[in-house]
């Protein structure tokens, strides 16, 4: 049986690739065999193909958590290689290009093809190892806001919010104050502690969950749409 890899190019001419970009793609999808897991998606978008703003490959991988209904992608991020250089960093979900939101994802570095394949590896193994949790804020009973997070930094992956089911006079206190981003929508860092949280993905054992929030395993249903 072959096992799966990642970064495969899948072109309709290999020419749409450059020599170099080869080179990095096969030494990347070498580098990174043991890492293919469930829940974890490829994307590998050549220069020639490329809407993210510069003439770089693009290698990344993408979050899923599986247990959500529907499956909800989480964050992507990866690398953006040009000859001898690599950028990283969470990307754009529909661009591809280098976002500044979480920080701690921020990745420069310079060397050699097969240098730099294996530092984005080894990047990649340190992000899949990073705690992702959910946090849930409850009302009435009912879920209001949610909010997928790195546990080590506390960096939003993806949140919602509804002010239907809020406590009253919040949404307009939380926006008062400040929170908020893109098109009013309420950031929900601005909330006082969640209620509970489920372990999504990573280890645990860097997490940093704040004080009285206990850990649940079932989740109901979710609220309100979805964005960063």
């Amino acid at each position: 049986m072959i096992e799966p890899r990642w970064f495969v190019p899948d072109l309709d001419d290999p020419n749409d690739m450059t020599v170099q970009e080869h080179a990095f793609a096969a030494a990347l999808s070498g580098s990174t065999a043991r890492l293919v897991c469930p829940g974890v998606g490829d994307f590998l978008i050549p220069a020639e193909y490329g809407d993210h703003g510069d003439d770089t490959l693009v290698a990344g991988l993408s979050f899923t958590d599986l247990a959500a209904e529907p499956r909800l992608g989480l964050v992507d991020f990866g690398v953006h290689y040009r000859s001898g250089r690599i950028n990283g960093g969470r990307l754009h979900n529909q661009l591809y290009s280098l976002s500044d939101q979480t920080p701690s994802l921020s990745l420069t570095a310079t060397g050699s093809v097969d240098a730099l394949a294996e530092r984005t590896a080894e990047w990649l193994e340190a992000v899949l190892a990073r705690p992702v949790v959910l946090y849930v804020w409850l009302h009435d009973g009912y879920a209001y806001a949610a909010r997928y997070a790195f546990a080590d930094t506390s960096e939003t992956l993806a949140q919602s919010y509804s002010a239907d089911r809020a406590p009253s006079g919040q949404y307009a206190a939380v926006i008062a104050a400040g929170h908020v981003q893109g098109r009013g929508w309420l950031q929900t860092a601005g909330l006082p502690t969640p209620d509970l949280y489920l372990h999504i993905r990573g280890d645990m054992e860097s997490a940093a969950i704040p004080a009285g929030v206990h850990a649940e395993t079932r989740r109901g249903p979710l609220p309100g749409r979805w964005y960063e």
